[in-house]
């Protein structure tokens, strides 16, 4: 059966949309990372029911007719892995799939990811399609926010922060959407959709009783999980974040399989639909978990030129009440300034002006001082702005005793402070879209996210980081690295900027890939700490977990997805061949 004919048999039933349209094609064929990869098909589900038909539909068509179909969901594309990218149907829930469903608000107890706990006052409901900043527009009329967005908060969808375990900015205190899904419904390889959520011991052996799918998968998973319990506790991450793999060492909240039977903890199988990346399911709606939202802010910047400063800051502050420890280093300022063109046409002239005359004190620091190897920022927030400056003084005091040739000040206001978030985003942005006029004339540098999103645990990183950029320099005149991230947690960002169409310069993705990941697994990190593993870092799943834990990855997707209709290659099946295959 050719495309065009199950073109047509679908347009029979399915309510959206189905499209074989040239330019649908094309744009479904590129997301932000590294590769292309040309689908035969897009479906833009009109709602949940209309998913349940697609796998009712592909389950039946490959029991005995070519092509074997497969299903990859999409959100907004704005992950840098190729995890939406594939052959055969994608199915875009962003076009219909994109309500908000409601709002409940309550005391539903706290959650405490560092030293300092916090409440959950609400829970929020919406469709995978749904971009996050309408979404969030929806619960601060409440005066409640879901925490765990991503930096591209105003350019994805709420599907595709779950499916990646996304976070962000805030994620030292409150860490990644896995700690704020509070249920899922989800369509299972079945076609049936369920509701997915906590249960304790009983309530699981209850489920165990019922004759359907989703029991079938939680006995097998259960089993799975009771079967290999030292070895998934051995293969834990060790640093704060983590996305790689299938997180099935959440599923169970207790410290022993004995705790749990004897009623303590929670069996949450929703950890093993976050961070899938649409290989076991597809998502059909989510409840996020909010809290508070605090808005008297104050910032403490540190300009840090000694790299063993770093661990001393982290140790420090981790003492306060912080939600965010976040660096970005002289290459990402010396980026700003190489394009600061395409920053003047992106603002305008007078606004580009504006934005700049707000960083003269800073200049003259710079001036007298020179450019620092790393910029800090460290965000104290509050609905109480007596506390805040109560807090941030405090930290300044702290931090001036333990490093007091480190130059630090604290910056009063969330207008002011705002220019150094500004700073850090916009020459992100600008790398992207000067990618993107790459993209389309064929030519020049882009950004390469192949070592984007690696973490290690804070105190190594007076010994790690020197070794990471004496790596990163062996390339310098064909990469241009920066490094930007979440220094609270070990969570850096790199970005290169190089032309993608030397063919010297592809084949040192894998070279790079490599050396990065060994060094940061040398010392207990994790080479995807929040954009998951894609196309791009599947491959080195072994590397950083070993065999039998990656041959346990694969009974979880087995299980959940015998017929591999979902997402397939992705977490289970890539190989590093594909990665060049696939590089556009």
């Amino acid at each position: 059966m050719t495309y065009k004919k199950i073109k047509e048999t679908l347009d029979l039933f399915i309510e959206g949309d189905v499209s074989m349209d040239t330019q649908d094609i094309s744009s479904h064929s590129t997301d932000w990372s590294l590769f292309a990869i040309t689908p035969d098909l897009i479906v833009y589900p009109k709602n949940s029911l209309d998913i349940q038909k697609l796998v009712n539909f592909v389950n039946e068509h490959n029991k005995e007719l070519e092509p074997k179909l497969t299903l990859t969901a999409r959100a907004a594309g704005s992950g840098m892995t190729g995890g939406s990218l594939n052959h055969s149907i994608i199915v875009d829930v962003t076009r219909y799939m994109k309500n908000f469903k409601g709002i409940e608000t309550g005391e539903f107890g706290t959650q405490q990811h560092t030293d300092f706990p916090y409440s959950i006052v609400g829970k929020a409901t919406a469709e995978p399609g749904m971009m996050y900043v309408p979404f969030e527009d929806k619960t601060l009329e409440k005066g409640m926010i879901m925490p765990t967005f991503p930096a591209s908060r105003k350019l994805c969808a709420i599907g595709g922060m779950v499916a990646n375990n996304g976070a962000g900015e805030k994620s030292l205190k409150y860490g990644q959407n896995k700690d704020f899904v509070d249920s899922l419904r989800v369509v299972l390889s079945d076609k049936e959709e369920y509701d997915i959520s906590p249960m304790n011991y009983r309530e699981l052996q209850e489920l165990f009783t019922k004759k359907h799918f989703y029991s079938k998968v939680s006995q097998e998973i259960y089993t799975l999980i009771k079967d290999n319990w030292p070895l998934i506790q051995e293969k834990r991450p060790k640093t704060a974040k983590n996305a790689a793999g299938y997180l099935i060492w959440d599923v169970i909240s207790s410290s022993s399989i004995e705790e749990f039977e004897s009623g303590i903890g929670h069996f949450d199988l929703t950890k093993l639909i976050v961070g899938a990346q649409g290989t076991t399911g597809i998502i059909t709606e989510i409840t996020y978990k909010l809290v508070p939202y605090e808005d008297k802010e104050e910032l403490l910047v540190m300009f840090v030129n000694d790299i063993h400063q770093l661990p001393t800051i982290v140790k420090v502050l981790k003492k306060y009440d912080l939600e965010t420890i976040e660096l970005y280093d002289d290459n990402t300022f010396n980026i700003g300034v190489k394009f600061f063109g395409d920053f003047v046409k992106d603002k305008g002239f007078f606004k580009a002006i504006k934005y700049s005359l707000r960083f003269l004190p800073e200049l003259w620091m710079v001036i007298t001082g020179g450019v620092p190897k790393f910029i800090v920022l460290a965000e104290s927030v509050d609905k109480n702005q007596e506390i805040v400056r109560q807090e941030v003084v405090s930290e300044l005091k702290s931090i001036n005793e333990a490093a007091p040739d480190m130059k630090a000040f604290i910056v009063k206001g969330k207008e002011n402070a705002q220019k150094y978030w500004d700073f850090r985003h916009d020459s992100f942005k600008l790398l992207t879209e000067h990618s993107a006029k790459t993209k389309s004339t064929g030519k020049g540098t882009r950004t390469a996210p192949f070592i984007d999103d690696i973490a290690v645990p804070p105190e190594c990183l007076d010994r790690y980081i020197p070794k990471l950029i004496g790596i990163l320099n062996e390339y310098k005149d064909d990469f241009l690295y920066t490094i930007a991230g979440h220094l609270g947690n070990g969570n850096f960002h790199i970005i290169p900027l190089v032309d993608m169409n030397k063919e010297e310069n592809r084949a040192r993705v894998l070279e790079i890939s490599e050396r990065v990941y060994t060094l940061a697994l040398s010392y207990g990190g994790s080479i995807t700490a929040e954009h998951n593993d894609g196309i791009v870092r599947t491959p080195y799943l072994p590397k950083m977990f070993g065999e039998k834990m990656v041959g346990l990855f694969s009974e979880i997707k087995n299980i959940f997805d015998p017929r591999n209709i979902f997402n397939p290659g992705k977490k289970v099946g890539m190989t590093k061949e594909d990665i060049q295959k696939y590089l556009a």
